[in-house]
Protein backbone atom coordinates (compact mmCIF):
# COMPACT_ATOMS: atom_id res chain seq x y z
CA UNK A 1 0.00 0.00 0.00
CA UNK A 2 3.02 2.46 0.69
CA UNK A 3 4.45 1.85 -2.91
CA UNK A 4 0.88 2.62 -4.50
CA UNK A 5 0.52 5.30 -2.28
CA UNK A 6 4.04 6.80 -3.22
CA UNK A 7 3.18 6.06 -6.97
CA UNK A 8 0.08 8.21 -6.66
CA UNK A 9 1.82 11.04 -5.03
CA UNK A 10 0.05 11.02 -2.20
CA UNK A 11 0.44 10.13 1.75
CA UNK A 12 -0.67 6.19 3.11
CA UNK A 13 -3.24 7.47 5.12
CA UNK A 14 -5.34 9.14 2.28
CA UNK A 15 -4.91 6.12 0.24
CA UNK A 16 -6.85 4.06 3.21
CA UNK A 17 -9.10 6.45 3.34
CA UNK A 18 -10.44 5.28 -0.11
CA UNK A 19 -9.10 1.46 0.04
CA UNK A 20 -8.94 -0.38 3.01
CA UNK A 21 -6.30 -3.23 1.56
CA UNK A 22 -4.57 -3.89 -1.90
CA UNK A 23 -6.50 -6.48 -1.84
CA UNK A 24 -9.52 -4.15 -2.00
CA UNK A 25 -8.20 -2.17 -4.86
CA UNK A 26 -7.21 -5.15 -7.09
CA UNK A 27 -11.15 -6.61 -6.70
CA UNK A 28 -12.37 -3.05 -7.93
CA UNK A 29 -9.74 -3.44 -11.09
CA UNK A 30 -11.41 -6.64 -11.49
CA UNK A 31 -15.13 -5.46 -11.18
CA UNK A 32 -14.37 -2.53 -13.61
CA UNK A 33 -12.63 -5.22 -16.55
CA UNK A 34 -15.73 -7.16 -15.66
CA UNK A 35 -18.24 -4.42 -16.27
CA UNK A 36 -16.04 -3.51 -19.49
CA UNK A 37 -16.78 -6.79 -21.03
CA UNK A 38 -20.60 -6.17 -20.11
CA UNK A 39 -20.60 -2.98 -21.95
CA UNK A 40 -18.62 -4.04 -24.95
CA UNK A 41 -21.38 -7.12 -25.00
CA UNK A 42 -24.21 -4.44 -24.70
CA UNK A 43 -22.71 -2.00 -27.50
CA UNK A 44 -22.20 -5.06 -29.77
CA UNK A 45 -26.12 -6.32 -29.15
CA UNK A 46 -27.30 -2.61 -29.59
CA UNK A 47 -25.28 -2.19 -32.94
CA UNK A 48 -26.03 -5.30 -34.41
CA UNK A 49 -30.17 -5.00 -33.43
CA UNK A 50 -30.84 -1.70 -35.64
CA UNK A 51 -32.93 -1.24 -38.19
CA UNK A 52 -31.39 -2.97 -41.05
CA UNK A 53 -28.87 -4.20 -39.97
CA UNK A 54 -27.86 -7.70 -41.12
CA UNK A 55 -24.43 -8.95 -40.54
CA UNK A 56 -22.22 -11.80 -41.64
CA UNK A 57 -22.71 -14.49 -38.93
CA UNK A 58 -18.42 -14.49 -39.32
CA UNK A 59 -17.65 -11.35 -39.19
CA UNK A 60 -19.33 -10.40 -36.18
CA UNK A 61 -17.38 -13.34 -34.31
CA UNK A 62 -14.40 -11.43 -36.17
CA UNK A 63 -15.29 -8.13 -34.56
CA UNK A 64 -16.67 -8.51 -31.24
CA UNK A 65 -13.51 -10.77 -30.65
CA UNK A 66 -11.73 -7.27 -31.73
CA UNK A 67 -13.84 -5.79 -28.97
CA UNK A 68 -13.05 -8.24 -26.31
CA UNK A 69 -8.96 -8.16 -27.04
CA UNK A 70 -9.84 -4.49 -27.02
CA UNK A 71 -11.43 -4.42 -23.22
CA UNK A 72 -8.10 -7.25 -22.58
CA UNK A 73 -5.67 -4.18 -23.70
CA UNK A 74 -7.53 -1.57 -21.60
CA UNK A 75 -7.77 -3.82 -18.56
CA UNK A 76 -4.15 -5.25 -18.64
CA UNK A 77 -3.74 -4.88 -14.68
CA UNK A 78 -6.58 -6.66 -13.71
CA UNK A 79 -6.12 -9.53 -16.37
CA UNK A 80 -2.95 -9.37 -14.74
CA UNK A 81 -4.62 -10.29 -11.41
CA UNK A 82 -6.37 -12.66 -12.69
CA UNK A 83 -4.38 -14.95 -13.87
CA UNK A 84 -1.50 -14.63 -11.17
CA UNK A 85 -3.01 -14.33 -7.95
CA UNK A 86 -3.69 -17.85 -6.35
CA UNK A 87 -7.34 -18.13 -4.62
CA UNK A 88 -5.79 -20.00 -2.09
CA UNK A 89 -4.11 -16.93 -1.02
CA UNK A 90 -6.35 -14.60 -1.87
CA UNK A 91 -9.09 -13.15 0.22
CA UNK A 92 -12.93 -14.39 0.00
CA UNK A 93 -14.24 -11.18 -1.89
CA UNK A 94 -10.85 -11.46 -4.30
CA UNK A 95 -10.97 -15.29 -5.32
CA UNK A 96 -15.00 -14.56 -6.02
CA UNK A 97 -14.98 -11.73 -8.32
CA UNK A 98 -11.79 -13.41 -10.33
CA UNK A 99 -13.47 -16.69 -10.63
CA UNK A 100 -17.05 -15.03 -11.73
CA UNK A 101 -16.54 -14.55 -15.11
CA UNK A 102 -19.60 -12.01 -16.41
CA UNK A 103 -22.41 -14.47 -17.59
CA UNK A 104 -23.21 -12.14 -20.71
CA UNK A 105 -20.02 -12.76 -21.75
CA UNK A 106 -20.11 -16.64 -22.34
CA UNK A 107 -23.87 -16.18 -23.57
CA UNK A 108 -22.88 -13.86 -26.16
CA UNK A 109 -19.82 -16.55 -27.67
CA UNK A 110 -22.18 -19.11 -27.40
CA UNK A 111 -25.38 -17.00 -29.80
CA UNK A 112 -22.68 -16.07 -32.07
CA UNK A 113 -20.96 -19.25 -32.68
CA UNK A 114 -24.45 -20.53 -32.97
CA UNK A 115 -25.45 -17.85 -35.60
CA UNK A 116 -23.13 -19.07 -37.95
CA UNK A 117 -23.82 -22.79 -37.64
CA UNK A 118 -27.08 -21.83 -38.25
CA UNK A 119 -26.30 -19.90 -41.02
CA UNK A 120 -24.26 -22.66 -42.29
CA UNK A 121 -21.13 -20.72 -42.42
CA UNK A 122 -19.43 -22.97 -40.45
CA UNK A 123 -17.51 -26.56 -41.36
CA UNK A 124 -20.29 -28.82 -39.68
CA UNK A 125 -17.44 -31.09 -39.06
CA UNK A 126 -16.47 -28.58 -36.23
CA UNK A 127 -17.59 -29.12 -32.87
CA UNK A 128 -19.07 -25.37 -31.83
CA UNK A 129 -18.53 -26.05 -28.42
CA UNK A 130 -15.05 -26.57 -29.05
CA UNK A 131 -14.64 -23.43 -31.17
CA UNK A 132 -16.62 -20.99 -28.32
CA UNK A 133 -13.98 -22.77 -25.69
CA UNK A 134 -10.93 -21.58 -28.18
CA UNK A 135 -12.54 -17.81 -28.98
CA UNK A 136 -14.00 -17.18 -25.05
CA UNK A 137 -10.71 -18.10 -23.15
CA UNK A 138 -8.28 -17.24 -26.11
CA UNK A 139 -9.10 -13.30 -27.24
CA UNK A 140 -8.74 -11.91 -23.30
CA UNK A 141 -5.25 -12.67 -23.33
CA UNK A 142 -5.08 -10.32 -26.25
CA UNK A 143 -4.01 -7.94 -23.80
CA UNK A 144 -0.69 -9.97 -22.45
CA UNK A 145 0.23 -11.30 -26.27
CA UNK A 146 0.35 -7.95 -27.55
CA UNK A 147 2.39 -6.47 -24.47
CA UNK A 148 4.66 -9.66 -24.57
CA UNK A 149 5.33 -10.01 -28.52
CA UNK A 150 4.68 -6.50 -29.06
CA UNK A 151 2.09 -7.00 -31.88
CA UNK A 152 3.60 -4.57 -34.69
CA UNK A 153 1.58 -1.41 -34.68
CA UNK A 154 -1.88 -2.84 -34.27
CA UNK A 155 -1.59 -3.97 -30.41
CA UNK A 156 -4.31 -6.15 -29.36
CA UNK A 157 -6.41 -5.77 -32.72
CA UNK A 158 -3.38 -7.17 -34.58
CA UNK A 159 -3.90 -9.66 -32.10
CA UNK A 160 -7.59 -10.32 -32.38
CA UNK A 161 -7.40 -10.41 -36.20
CA UNK A 162 -4.42 -13.36 -35.94
CA UNK A 163 -6.28 -15.33 -33.89
CA UNK A 164 -9.62 -15.33 -36.25
CA UNK A 165 -7.75 -15.87 -39.64
CA UNK A 166 -5.89 -18.57 -38.25
CA UNK A 167 -9.35 -20.23 -36.66
CA UNK A 168 -11.42 -19.20 -39.64
CA UNK A 169 -9.09 -19.18 -42.31
CA UNK A 170 -6.71 -21.47 -41.71
CA UNK A 171 -2.79 -21.73 -41.96
CA UNK A 172 -2.39 -23.91 -44.78
CA UNK A 173 -2.25 -22.87 -48.15
CA UNK A 174 -2.66 -26.09 -49.75
CA UNK A 175 -5.57 -28.41 -48.37
CA UNK A 176 -3.18 -31.28 -45.86
CA UNK A 177 -2.53 -34.37 -47.29
CA UNK A 178 -4.83 -37.41 -46.38
CA UNK A 179 -3.97 -39.55 -43.63
CA UNK A 180 -3.05 -42.63 -44.11
CA UNK A 181 -5.06 -45.74 -42.94
CA UNK A 182 -4.28 -45.23 -39.26
CA UNK A 183 -5.55 -42.01 -39.37
CA UNK A 184 -2.54 -41.17 -38.49
CA UNK A 185 0.80 -38.74 -40.34
CA UNK A 186 4.51 -39.55 -39.16
CA UNK A 187 4.57 -36.41 -36.94
CA UNK A 188 1.58 -37.41 -35.26
CA UNK A 189 2.66 -40.88 -34.97
CA UNK A 190 5.52 -39.33 -32.83
CA UNK A 191 3.23 -37.46 -31.03
CA UNK A 192 1.65 -40.36 -29.70
CA UNK A 193 4.84 -42.25 -29.43
CA UNK A 194 5.44 -39.80 -27.06
CA UNK A 195 2.55 -39.90 -24.91
CA UNK A 196 3.14 -43.36 -24.34
CA UNK A 197 6.58 -42.77 -23.20
CA UNK A 198 5.58 -39.81 -20.72
CA UNK A 199 2.78 -42.88 -19.24
CA UNK A 200 5.21 -44.97 -19.12
CA UNK A 201 7.97 -42.52 -17.43
CA UNK A 202 4.82 -41.78 -14.51
CA UNK A 203 4.51 -45.22 -13.66
CA UNK A 204 7.98 -45.54 -13.21
CA UNK A 205 8.46 -42.84 -11.22
CA UNK A 206 5.61 -43.66 -9.02
CA UNK A 207 7.43 -46.77 -8.15
CA UNK A 208 10.52 -44.86 -5.98
CA UNK A 209 10.29 -42.88 -2.94
CA UNK A 210 11.41 -39.52 -4.68
CA UNK A 211 8.86 -40.32 -7.64
CA UNK A 212 6.08 -40.93 -5.06
CA UNK A 213 6.86 -37.65 -2.71
CA UNK A 214 7.20 -35.58 -6.13
CA UNK A 215 3.92 -37.09 -7.44
CA UNK A 216 2.10 -36.40 -3.86
CA UNK A 217 3.56 -32.90 -4.19
CA UNK A 218 2.72 -32.25 -8.03
CA UNK A 219 -1.09 -32.76 -6.62
CA UNK A 220 -0.76 -30.67 -3.63
CA UNK A 221 0.56 -27.57 -5.70
CA UNK A 222 -1.98 -28.07 -8.40
CA UNK A 223 -4.81 -28.15 -5.87
CA UNK A 224 -3.57 -25.52 -3.30
CA UNK A 225 -0.91 -23.02 -5.30
CA UNK A 226 2.51 -22.56 -4.72
CA UNK A 227 1.90 -20.17 -1.87
CA UNK A 228 -0.27 -22.10 0.30
CA UNK A 229 1.86 -25.67 0.29
CA UNK A 230 4.07 -26.20 2.58
CA UNK A 231 6.39 -29.03 3.49
CA UNK A 232 4.42 -30.10 6.52
CA UNK A 233 1.49 -30.36 4.30
CA UNK A 234 3.26 -32.61 1.43
CA UNK A 235 4.75 -35.13 4.10
CA UNK A 236 1.52 -35.65 5.64
CA UNK A 237 -0.32 -35.72 2.38
CA UNK A 238 2.76 -38.74 1.48
CA UNK A 239 2.42 -40.36 5.02
CA UNK A 240 5.90 -39.34 5.92
CA UNK A 241 7.41 -37.56 8.53
CA UNK A 242 8.43 -34.04 8.14
CA UNK A 243 12.19 -35.22 8.96
CA UNK A 244 12.03 -37.82 6.30
CA UNK A 245 11.02 -35.67 3.32
CA UNK A 246 14.15 -33.09 3.72
CA UNK A 247 16.46 -36.17 3.04
CA UNK A 248 14.86 -35.85 -0.68
CA UNK A 249 14.39 -31.91 -1.08
CA UNK A 250 15.89 -29.34 0.68
CA UNK A 251 12.61 -27.24 -0.01
CA UNK A 252 9.45 -26.91 -1.98
CA UNK A 253 10.92 -24.49 -4.22
CA UNK A 254 13.17 -27.36 -4.97
CA UNK A 255 10.27 -29.70 -5.64
CA UNK A 256 8.95 -26.88 -8.18
CA UNK A 257 11.88 -27.04 -9.72
CA UNK A 258 12.43 -30.80 -10.84
CA UNK A 259 8.43 -30.78 -11.36
CA UNK A 260 8.61 -28.11 -13.95
CA UNK A 261 12.04 -28.93 -15.51
CA UNK A 262 10.93 -32.66 -16.04
CA UNK A 263 7.87 -31.05 -17.81
CA UNK A 264 9.59 -28.75 -19.56
CA UNK A 265 12.44 -30.63 -20.63
CA UNK A 266 9.69 -33.52 -21.97
CA UNK A 267 8.17 -31.14 -23.85
CA UNK A 268 11.34 -29.65 -25.62
CA UNK A 269 12.23 -33.36 -26.80
CA UNK A 270 9.09 -34.08 -28.05
CA UNK A 271 9.37 -30.72 -29.91
CA UNK A 272 12.31 -31.43 -31.46
CA UNK A 273 11.06 -35.57 -32.37
CA UNK A 274 8.66 -33.93 -34.46
CA UNK A 275 9.98 -31.27 -36.27
CA UNK A 276 13.16 -34.07 -36.93
CA UNK A 277 10.88 -36.19 -38.98
CA UNK A 278 10.83 -33.29 -41.41
CA UNK A 279 7.29 -33.63 -42.72
CA UNK A 280 5.49 -30.42 -44.67
CA UNK A 281 4.93 -27.30 -42.51
CA UNK A 282 1.09 -27.78 -42.59
CA UNK A 283 1.59 -31.37 -41.18
CA UNK A 284 4.46 -30.06 -38.36
CA UNK A 285 2.05 -27.08 -37.25
CA UNK A 286 -0.65 -29.99 -37.14
CA UNK A 287 1.07 -32.43 -34.89
CA UNK A 288 2.32 -29.42 -32.58
CA UNK A 289 -1.20 -28.49 -31.64
CA UNK A 290 -1.91 -32.06 -31.27
CA UNK A 291 1.24 -32.25 -29.20
CA UNK A 292 0.09 -29.69 -27.11
CA UNK A 293 -3.27 -30.74 -26.26
CA UNK A 294 -1.80 -34.46 -25.24
CA UNK A 295 0.38 -33.02 -22.81
CA UNK A 296 -2.32 -31.06 -20.88
CA UNK A 297 -4.07 -34.07 -20.90
CA UNK A 298 -0.88 -36.26 -19.54
CA UNK A 299 0.56 -33.15 -17.24
CA UNK A 300 -2.64 -31.65 -16.15
CA UNK A 301 -1.28 -31.23 -12.60
CA UNK A 302 1.74 -29.33 -14.28
CA UNK A 303 -1.11 -27.37 -16.04
CA UNK A 304 -2.95 -26.21 -12.98
CA UNK A 305 0.06 -25.25 -10.67
CA UNK A 306 1.03 -23.35 -13.93
CA UNK A 307 -2.57 -21.88 -14.68
CA UNK A 308 -4.00 -21.86 -11.41
CA UNK A 309 -0.87 -19.67 -10.04
CA UNK A 310 0.74 -18.03 -13.42
CA UNK A 311 2.57 -16.43 -10.69
CA UNK A 312 4.95 -18.91 -9.69
CA UNK A 313 6.33 -18.42 -13.55
CA UNK A 314 7.95 -15.46 -12.29
CA UNK A 315 9.81 -17.18 -9.30
CA UNK A 316 13.32 -18.51 -9.65
CA UNK A 317 11.57 -21.96 -9.42
CA UNK A 318 10.66 -21.76 -12.56
CA UNK A 319 13.60 -20.36 -13.97
CA UNK A 320 14.51 -24.17 -15.99
CA UNK A 321 10.81 -24.12 -17.35
CA UNK A 322 11.11 -20.52 -18.79
CA UNK A 323 14.08 -21.37 -20.70
CA UNK A 324 12.11 -24.51 -22.72
CA UNK A 325 9.43 -22.36 -23.04
CA UNK A 326 11.95 -19.73 -25.12
CA UNK A 327 13.41 -22.40 -27.05
CA UNK A 328 9.57 -24.27 -28.11
CA UNK A 329 8.54 -20.91 -28.70
CA UNK A 330 11.57 -20.08 -31.30
CA UNK A 331 11.17 -23.57 -32.55
CA UNK A 332 7.27 -22.35 -33.46
CA UNK A 333 8.21 -19.15 -35.15
CA UNK A 334 10.62 -21.03 -37.33
CA UNK A 335 8.36 -23.56 -38.60
CA UNK A 336 6.16 -20.85 -39.28
CA UNK A 337 8.37 -18.71 -40.58
CA UNK A 338 9.58 -21.93 -43.02
CA UNK A 339 6.20 -22.28 -44.15
CA UNK A 340 5.41 -18.95 -45.22
CA UNK A 341 8.52 -18.80 -47.62
CA UNK A 342 7.77 -22.59 -49.01
CA UNK A 343 4.29 -21.39 -49.85
CA UNK A 344 2.86 -24.10 -47.37
CA UNK A 345 1.35 -21.12 -44.90
CA UNK A 346 -0.81 -18.31 -45.02
CA UNK A 347 0.60 -15.28 -44.23
CA UNK A 348 -2.19 -14.17 -42.10
CA UNK A 349 0.67 -12.14 -39.62
CA UNK A 350 4.17 -11.88 -39.01
CA UNK A 351 5.36 -15.49 -37.94
CA UNK A 352 6.60 -14.00 -34.43
CA UNK A 353 2.78 -13.47 -33.57
CA UNK A 354 1.11 -16.32 -35.54
CA UNK A 355 3.52 -18.77 -32.99
CA UNK A 356 2.23 -16.74 -29.88
CA UNK A 357 -1.71 -17.10 -31.46
CA UNK A 358 -1.11 -20.55 -31.93
CA UNK A 359 0.16 -21.89 -28.89
CA UNK A 360 -2.06 -19.49 -27.08
CA UNK A 361 -5.52 -21.10 -28.98
CA UNK A 362 -4.06 -24.64 -27.79
CA UNK A 363 -3.09 -23.44 -24.15
CA UNK A 364 -5.58 -21.02 -23.00
CA UNK A 365 -8.74 -23.20 -23.18
CA UNK A 366 -6.81 -26.24 -22.04
CA UNK A 367 -8.80 -26.46 -18.87
CA UNK A 368 -12.06 -25.99 -21.07
CA UNK A 369 -10.97 -28.90 -23.55
CA UNK A 370 -9.86 -31.52 -20.93
CA UNK A 371 -13.73 -32.96 -20.71
CA UNK A 372 -13.97 -33.03 -24.33
CA UNK A 373 -13.01 -36.29 -26.47
CA UNK A 374 -9.45 -36.21 -27.95
CA UNK A 375 -10.74 -37.28 -31.12
CA UNK A 376 -13.04 -34.05 -31.13
CA UNK A 377 -10.38 -31.79 -30.43
CA UNK A 378 -8.25 -33.64 -32.93
CA UNK A 379 -10.73 -32.92 -35.61
CA UNK A 380 -10.88 -28.88 -35.06
CA UNK A 381 -6.95 -28.96 -35.42
CA UNK A 382 -7.53 -30.37 -39.08
CA UNK A 383 -10.84 -28.25 -39.82
CA UNK A 384 -10.23 -25.20 -38.47
CA UNK A 385 -6.25 -24.27 -37.47
CA UNK A 386 -5.09 -26.03 -40.70
CA UNK A 387 -7.98 -25.61 -43.42
CA UNK A 388 -10.11 -22.90 -41.59
CA UNK A 389 -13.79 -22.89 -39.92
CA UNK A 390 -15.61 -20.85 -41.97
CA UNK A 391 -17.21 -22.00 -44.83
CA UNK A 392 -18.87 -20.42 -48.60
CA UNK A 393 -22.55 -21.64 -47.88
CA UNK A 394 -22.22 -23.08 -51.49
CA UNK A 395 -20.09 -26.04 -50.38
CA UNK A 396 -16.78 -26.36 -47.92
CA UNK A 397 -14.53 -24.04 -50.34
CA UNK A 398 -10.88 -24.30 -49.74
CA UNK A 399 -10.17 -20.49 -48.22
CA UNK A 400 -7.42 -18.49 -51.25
CA UNK A 401 -6.47 -16.11 -49.05
CA UNK A 402 -5.63 -14.16 -45.80
CA UNK A 403 -8.24 -11.63 -44.05
CA UNK A 404 -7.23 -8.46 -45.00
CA UNK A 405 -6.88 -5.06 -42.96
CA UNK A 406 -9.80 -4.26 -40.86
CA UNK A 407 -12.62 -6.51 -40.12
CA UNK A 408 -16.09 -6.16 -41.32
CA UNK A 409 -17.98 -3.59 -39.88
CA UNK A 410 -21.64 -4.38 -38.66
CA UNK A 411 -24.06 -1.64 -40.74
CA UNK A 412 -27.09 -0.90 -40.74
Amino acid sequence: MREVAAAAGIQAGSLYHHFPSKEAIAVELVEEYHADLDRAVRDFRRVASAPGATPDPVAALRVFARDVAEVAGRNRAALQISMYDAPTSASASLTTVVRAEPASLGEHWRSLVADAVADGALDRRIDPRILRHVLRDTLPMAGVMARERAAPEGGTAAVADCVTAIVFDGLALREPAPLDHGGQSPAIRVVAEARARWAAQARARGRERPGMILDVARAQFAQRGFDATTMRGIADAAGLPAGNLYRYFESKDAMVTAILSEFSDRLLDAYREVLAVGAPAAESLEAICWLLDQAGRQFSQEIDMLKGNGKVLSLDVARHYRDGARARYALLVGLVENGVATGEVRPVAPPALVATCVREIMWAPMRSLAPISPGRVREFIRRAILEGAARLMSGYLFPIGPSAGPPPVLRS
